[in-house]
């Protein structure tokens, strides 16, 4: 009898050493898998304030990962997805947003987070618009100064979500895209560059224009625009709403449907919303997340603690090329 229980302890001992044994083989080979690829096409305010070096770090250390970035206007990243060219967008445009997803283009569309554009101008403010009651008042006063030869408008003139929203006001006032591209080029200049281009052709020639508030103020830190003030802000009209979309898979056979997925579940959660939220530069809050569901008042301080910290890890990790 002792003989029999010595050989069943044995084989418990044996069986259970192989198990240890396969789990860490199994872990091992975890570790030494390749990481996946995502295609991410966003609008260029979400990489030039810094957010997405701030967030993406921990997404790609949950899902060994790699997300690669490109970061143009809204239309462009729009264009990407209808030609497979990436996986997931995130843009602030909404009503192209609409049409892209309708045209069977993009799926799943949700709200992630906003914040505001703005009207700049020089620290004169020749047009008088900080006397402004809101965005079409503004516009307005820039038009009549404009047409008189008093001062200049730069318009992105690109398509991007900054673009469509200048497109938008102005259409309050009652022009539409091509009256508003007949505009005298002696004062409203259409450059058809970035948001940061657009913001130096402003401090140089004096000019006004809208922006969306985190590239002001990333130029404003750099001591780029000294002679530009935000003059217009806080219109619930100028609210910057910001949405990510998976590029329809069923379209194209090489989309990464399920890390685009992953990429949307877990940046809509609570965990990513909470992220979003603690990211701040220029001594503001960048970026206000509101994905549905979500509500700021449910922040808990702790949690929030851990999500400044595991970014603030995986962006240093990143960088020095650890792991």
């Amino acid at each position: 009898m002792m003989k029999q229980s010595t050989t069943i302890v044995l084989v418990i001992a044996v069986v259970a050493i192989l198990a240890v044994a396969s789990v860490g083989a199994y872990l091992m080979l975890k570790e030494d898998e390749p990481p996946a690829s995502l295609r991410m096409a966003t609008t260029s305010s979400t990489w030039d304030s810094g957010l997405l070096e701030y967030i993406l770090p921990v997404f790609e250390d949950e899902y060994n990962c790699e997300v690669d970035v490109v970061a143009v206007g809204s239309g462009q990243a729009m264009e990407l997805g209808k030609n497979g060219d990436v996986d997931v967008l995130m843009v602030h445009s909404p009503a192209a947003e609409v049409t892209f997803v309708n045209d069977g283009y993009g799926t799943n569309r949700t709200q992630l987070m906003y914040n505001w554009f703005v009207i700049v101008g020089p620290n004169g403010d020749p047009a008088g618009t900080r006397n402004a009651t809101n965005a079409s008042d503004a516009f307005q006063r820039i038009y009549d100064n404009g047409t008189a030869g008093s001062v200049t408008f730069v318009s992105r003139a690109d398509n991007s979500g900054t673009h469509n929203k200048e497109l938008t006001i102005w259409s309050k006032l009652g022009y539409n895209k091509t009256e508003v591209a007949a505009f005298d080029s002696d004062w409203y200049k259409q450059s058809g560059q970035n948001m940061g281009a657009v913001l130096d052709i402003c401090e140089n020639e004096d000019s006004y224009t809208l922006s969306d508030d985190a590239t002001y103020y990333s130029k404003v830190d750099l001591a780029q625009v000294p002679h530009l003030n935000i003059t217009v802000g806080d219109d619930p009209a100028l609210k910057n709403q910001y949405s990510v979309i998976l590029v329809n898979a069923s379209k194209w056979t090489h989309i990464n449907a399920t890390m685009a997925r992953n990429f949307l579940n877990w940046i809509v959660s609570d965990d990513g919303q909470d992220l979003i939220a603690s990211y701040e530069r220029y001594g503001k809050q960048l970026f206000f997340p509101n994905a549905p569901g979500y509500s700021t008042s449910t922040l808990n301080l702790s949690k929030m603690e851990s999500c400044i910290l595991a970014a603030e890890a995986a962006a240093v990790i990143s960088r020095i090329g650890v792991g």
